[in-house]
């Protein structure tokens, strides 16, 4: 198994648009409805912050509904809109601090490109998406947003890197950095787990 990635809807939207360009406010509700809980789990993985989630997807869809008329195709709604809250999400971190994305004190990665993919497989005996999102949101700023673009919002590292502002190479790093560090913790948790686990059974005796 390879990158995964959220399953958006696919519902026609060409009517539903439709009437919210026509200032139809239930149809802005249920467009809101439809789309929130998605952009929403974008901007808390990005941003890792309840608060700023909040905040962003607000913003995302202020955006979204001020620019509708300008989607040419109501069937692309839903990556078009998962574009405009990664932009709001990139803009709000940046605005927080410059990232170093290229840090001097790290040992240099020797990249593999058919190992990049297989973050799933060598954590799959947690078993669970939870569990990697878990590991994900422990992560510094600059390998959460590389990671959560490649790895679970299927971005590929061009975009990301035209995204970000730093060479294809340094993207490309900065991802398996993140893959190692999100496999570490998956496997840290799970040996505490089942640490745990051990000494429960043990005082029951």
């Amino acid at each position: 198994m390879a990158r995964f990635s959220i399953n958006y809807y696919s519902k026609p939207m060409e009517s539903l648009i439709q009437k919210v360009l026509q200032n139809d406010r239930q149809a802005c509700r249920k467009l809101y409805d439809q789309f929130s809980k998605a952009m929403y789990n974008i901007c808390l993985r990005m941003l890792n912050s309840e608060e700023e989630a909040l905040d962003a997807l607000q913003d995302t869809f202020v955006l979204a509904f001020k620019n509708l008329s300008r989607l040419d195709e109501p069937a692309v709604f839903p990556a078009w809109i998962k574009k405009i809250c990664v932009n709001v999400c990139l803009k709000q971190i940046k605005s927080r601090k410059k990232m170093n994305w290229s840090p001097l004190d790290e040992e240099p990665v020797l990249i593999n490109l058919n190992d990049e993919d297989d973050i799933v497989d060598e954590v799959e005996y947690a078993g669970k998406l939870d569990a990697i999102l878990e590991a994900v949101s422990l992560l510094p700023d600059k390998y959460r947003v590389v990671f959560t673009l490649f790895a679970i919002e299927d971005y590929s590292h061009d975009q990301i890197s035209e995204m970000l502002g730093i060479p294809n190479t340094t993207c490309r790093s900065q991802y398996m950095r993140a893959k190692q560090k999100v496999i570490d913790i998956i496997k840290s948790n799970y040996h505490y787990g089942r640490s745990n686990e051990k000494i429960s059974s043990g005082s029951q005796i």
